[in-house]
């Protein structure tokens, strides 16, 4: 047909998500920026597609979000989907800081 049909049907093809990830991700990836990420992926890509793109593996613990609900690796992305990857924290002094009200010693 015409070449706004074919530039049409290969847009098509592809995906546009927007990724955020916590800092903690991020420093599995070596120079990754801070803040949204832009990524094109095949339609039809899941969030584990994603995943595998972003090099992040199955055992990686993490808990994801596809616009603002819980996801899992299974869940399909849309174009112009917002993810956010976020890894679990760790901290505390383990000597029962939470038990610890002010006046206590």
């Amino acid at each position: 047909m015409s070449r706004l049909h074919d530039a049409a049907r290969t847009e098509a093809r592809t995906i546009g998500v927007s990724v955020i990830m916590s800092a903690g991700l991020r420093r599995l990836r070596p120079g990754s920026p801070d803040g949204p990420q832009r990524h094109t992926l095949a339609a039809g890509a899941t969030l584990g597609d994603l995943l595998a793109a972003l090099g992040i593996t199955a055992t990686t613990d993490l808990t994801a979000a596809v616009d603002g609900e819980l996801a899992e690796r299974h869940t399909p992305l849309r174009d112009g989907a917002e993810v956010m990857l976020l890894a679990p924290m760790e901290g505390g002094s383990g000597r029962g800081s939470r038990s610890r009200r002010r006046g206590d010693h």
